[in-house]
């Protein structure tokens, strides 16, 4: 889980694997484009052009291999 992302850095989405088959983003690479600082505590995440919220939980680093 990556916490505190910096605007711009990239990162990968990555859900449980019981969740992962039923989520088009699984695995997916983006760039953070939002901070969300509140609670609950969301992420912009811009992938192929497009930004979704995406859960806190669900960020992690790029060059981490999901498991």
């Amino acid at each position: 889980m990556l916490a505190n992302p910096r605007r711009g850095q990239r990162v990968r989405i990555h859900y449980a694997p019981r969740h992962g088959v039923h989520m088009p983003l699984q695995d997916r690479v983006g760039t953070v484009v939002v901070v969300g600082r509140g609670n609950p505590r969301n992420h912009g995440v811009m992938v192929d052009g497009t930004v979704y919220c995406v859960p806190c939980g669900n960020v992690v680093r790029e060059d981490i291999d999901a498991m």
